[in-house]
């Protein structure tokens, strides 16, 4: 069954999925690794499809991916050298917070590429030998990209094959084993996390339910910014994940949405205009506004309503402060960048920026 499945993949992307990958037996290169990740898909079907935000247009997509192949041959012995190798499971390539998964739909043939909004052992810690590993992406139903609408209205038991988890999560390109987030939490650093809509709260909410960064928030600065949270007169109705900002605060975690969409051309702004310098001007001030926003809270530390308790958002040095965005506009990239780096003395390495993902269909911003 798995075979057939495999050999209708095909029809979504050739080029973009690639061939199955041979499994090697003995060592093989990081690249090659790298590779045999990009390439490799499992069987899956999605289990739910639950509303992420009270108005019901941000979904959590949950998707159960068969790890029962891996489980039958975790040790298998080589009858030419007998050495004793383990068949690693779906879920043992997700590491860090930020990693992210392409699915495919079977019938159809559309494709996404998501990062994970929660981690997969969250629910493998409640049944350790299950043949299934439950894995949730957040989806936006009015992305303006068509192949993240279909996955929005996927309902159960919908067939997928999904990629092996893939990237590396938040780190600097440049020096990864310096400056990522794990070593941001080993060093005490004060936590800032910019995240921009949907693209930006999944993989933060991933990050903050990390128990390495939950036990860091009771001792440390932890604050996330969550820009484009919804249309500013939806009262919160059109923000993900309202019902466990109580709980991420209550663990000392400051979370300050603010509120504004982005356009359908990617900038921000409550409303698309037709003008494009419109548009533009929209962009611009919302940017503004939650540079200032952010400023604010900079300056005045993070208000109690926010769940900050009175904790300044950058410590007391600003050489131990690590900031992780996703999801931003570029314009609001390149804005916060400037702010931590020039006005608040942040390292610049210590300033980073998740790789973007999208949408199959998605048109560039």
């Amino acid at each position: 069954v798995a075979a057939r499945a495999r050999a209708r993949v095909p029809r979504a992307n050739p080029r973009a999925l690639g061939r199955r990958a041979p499994r090697s037996r003995g060592a093989v290169s990081s690249g090659a690794a790298a590779d045999d990740r990009a390439t490799d898909f499992a069987d899956a079907s999605v289990i739910a499809n639950n509303a992420a935000s009270l108005d019901g247009k941000l979904r959590t997509l949950v998707v159960g991916v068969e790890d029962a192949q891996g489980d039958e041959r975790l040790n298998h012995r080589n009858p030419t050298s007998g050495t004793l190798f383990k068949q690693r499971r779906w879920l043992d390539d997700y590491v860090v917070p930020g990693q992210q998964v392409t699915l495919v739909d079977l019938d159809s043939g559309k494709q996404v590429t998501l990062p994970v909004s929660v981690s997969p052992y969250r629910a493998r810690a409640t049944a350790p030998n299950a043949d299934v590993s439950v894995v949730e992406f957040l989806v936006d139903a009015d992305s303006d990209d068509g192949d993240e609408n279909f996955f929005a209205k996927t309902q159960p038991p919908a067939r997928l094959v999904v990629s092996r988890v893939h990237g590396s999560g938040f780190e600097n390109p440049l020096f990864p084993k310096d400056f990522n987030l794990k070593a941001a939490v080993d060093a005490g650093h004060a936590l800032v996390l910019l995240a921009g809509g949907a693209r930006g709260i999944g993989p933060m909410r991933a990050a903050l339910e990390w128990p390495v960064v939950a036990s860091h928030a009771d001792k440390h600065p932890v604050t996330l910014f969550y820009l484009h949270a919804g249309a500013r007169q939806s009262n919160g109705a059109s923000s993900a994940f309202v019902q466990e900002w109580d709980e991420w605060r209550a663990a000392g975690v400051a979370v300050v949405p603010l509120y504004g969409e982005k356009t359908q051309s990617g900038d921000a702004g409550d409303t698309t205009s037709e003008n494009s310098s419109d548009a533009t001007s929209n962009a611009l001030s919302d940017a503004s506004s939650a540079v200032l926003a952010v400023r604010t809270a900079i300056a005045g530390g993070a208000a109690a309503e926010f769940g900050g308790k009175g904790r300044k958002v950058l410590g007391d040095d600003p050489s131990l402060v690590t900031v992780l965005m996703a999801g931003l506009t570029r314009e609001e990239t390149k804005t916060m960048f400037a702010v931590f780096a020039d006005t608040h003395r942040v390292p610049k390495s210590n300033i980073i920026a998740l790789p973007e993902t999208r949408a199959s269909g998605a048109k560039k911003k």
